[in-house]
């Protein structure tokens, strides 16, 4: 629905425009159109309605048009706005141009200038949503894929609704045995097979992993996918791919845990085969290990390590014993390390073989002993990797990135080309920028972009949209948004100090 708001004070002219739109103007789109008939009326429908034009009168009693446009351009910087006027005088101009006015139209109004206006907003309208889904699902995969907090999100409630509809999600990965360019191309025929399963789904090759990932939203708790992996070899003749479908969810903010489960799920029936028991402790107690693989204080890790086991001990009793244990937790540390693309250690590629000898098949569960082989194990994997590895130390690595997110912001700058300027994954960033500045790379990228618009606010006069062109934002709503959640207020009204 295309929404049109109208203020003039002449009734007559006020509704001859409505019956042009309503019965004239013959749109190949619905319309839905409300009128003013003075600015503190349009401010107060302005709350409720939220149009996306505005056709306002300039010469208007007790306030005159500008007022209501500036009113506008403050709290909907992206807003389409045409002034009515008969008056078409340089002053007018000068004004709508420091105030962004979108084209005028003048009295009396013309039929067929008027739908083309309408047309043109429409399609403005219409490529700005296209671009705001675009990057709003870009902002969804990298939530999924590398973990950041959907606090960092800067797009819209309504407009992830409009993505994902239906109540609940699944996450599907497909691995398959190769890597590189022979891969794409089969995301569009899961596509096509996954409209018989579920509602709603985007589809994309990740291709430094092999992986077809699709975020499923669908109507009903359980789906049946059994025979999503036969459709899929019939269609595609692959006969080497594994197959992992998460549990379900019911909140978008569920999807990195949905996609590290159904890469689980195909990473222990690898390693484990279908069935094993062993796949069941490994599952449970995933994030247990990856945050004993992060912690770097000694004190932390023992206390970490130790909460680990007695957790083991609580919920399955007697069911695993130390070299089961190990076991699981060596290749969860395994699992981690491939999913962040760390290069795993040539000594670590077969988990078992490490552990072996160390836990006692059989023995008793002695939290202390264990606790400590598992850190020996632990410590001797990061001193492999750092050696193979031969790259900075962590500070200076953040050193780096910080530099790059400074001198790169006003670019379409994601996480993946962040995490590319230090030769890391972008999981394996994600982490650094948690520990060691507190704050994610988002956050330091909207505070770079930030700073750069207050001082273009203050120190100049171009509109909201150039500067959230010159900032490295897409729109001067996508500006707005980061302005209201970092600054608690909006761009204009930090202009005019307010």
């Amino acid at each position: 629905m295309f929404r049109i708001l109208i203020v003039d004070d002449e009734r007559i002219i006020l509704n001859g425009i409505r019956m042009m739109i309503q019965e004239g103007c013959d749109l190949s789109f619905p319309t839905e159109v409300v009128t003013a008939s003075n600015v503190p009326q349009a401010v107060e429908v302005l709350e409720a309605f939220s149009p996306d034009l505005l056709l306002t009168d300039i010469r208007m009693p007790v306030m005159d048009g500008f007022e209501l446009i500036g009113h506008v351009r403050e709290r909907y910087p992206a807003m389409d706005i045409v002034i009515l006027t008969s008056h078409a005088d340089f002053a007018y101009a000068q004004r709508a141009i420091r105030f962004q006015v979108t084209d005028f139209i003048l009295k009396p109004i013309d039929q067929n200038a008027l739908k083309t206006t309408i047309e043109q907003a429409y399609g403005r309208k219409r490529r700005q949503e296209e671009m705001e889904r675009h990057l709003a699902m870009r902002e969804v995969r990298s939530m999924m894929l590398y973990d950041l907090s959907d606090q960092e999100m800067t797009c819209s409630g309504e407009l992830l609704e409009g993505l994902f509809p239906h109540g609940y999600f699944t996450v599907i990965v497909l691995e398959l045995a190769w890597t590189g360019e022979e891969g794409k191309g089969l995301d569009q025929v899961l596509e096509g097979i996954l409209g018989a399963y579920y509602e709603g789904f985007d589809c994309f090759f990740r291709q430094e992993r092999g992986q077809i990932i699709a975020i499923c939203s669908h109507s009903q708790f359980l789906v049946n996918t059994e025979g999503l992996r036969l459709e899929f070899a019939e269609k595609t003749h692959c006969s080497q791919f594994w197959l992992g479908v998460s549990i379900s969810a019911t909140s978008y903010k569920a999807l990195p845990g949905l996609y590290i489960n159904a890469v689980q799920k195909i990473f222990y029936e690898k390693h484990f085969g279908r069935g094993n028991k062993l796949a069941e402790l490994a599952l449970f107690t995933y994030q247990d290990c990856v945050h004993i693989f992060m912690e770097n204080e000694e004190s932390s890790l023992r206390r970490l390590t130790e909460g680990y086991l007695a957790k083991v001990a609580a919920v399955f009793g007697n069911l695993y014993g130390p070299e089961e244990i190990g076991k699981s937790f060596l290749h969860n540390v395994l699992l981690y390390l491939e999913n962040s693309s760390i290069p795993v250690p040539e000594g670590f590629r077969n988990p078992e073989a490490v552990w072996n000898g160390k836990g006692q098949a059989g023995a008793d569960l002695d939290f202390g002993e264990l606790a400590e082989q598992l850190l020996a194990c632990l410590e001797d994997v990061k001193e492999q990797i750092r050696k193979g590895r031969g790259a900075p130390e962590e500070d200076t690595l953040t050193k780096q990135m910080l530099w790059y997110i400074r001198q790169h912001f006003r670019e379409d700058m994601s996480l993946e080309d962040l995490a590319e300027s230090v030769g890391l994954h972008p999981a394996y960033v994600c982490a650094l920028f948690k520990r060691n500045v507190g704050r994610s790379y988002l956050a330091c990228l909207h505070g770079e972009r930030l700073q750069a618009a207050k001082k273009l606010l203050m120190e100049t006069d171009f509109t909201v949209e150039q500067i959230a062109a010159q900032v490295g934002y897409n729109s001067a709503s996508q500006l707005a948004r980061v302005f209201r959640k970092y600054e608690n207020s909006s761009p204009s009204a930090f202009r005019h100090g307010k």
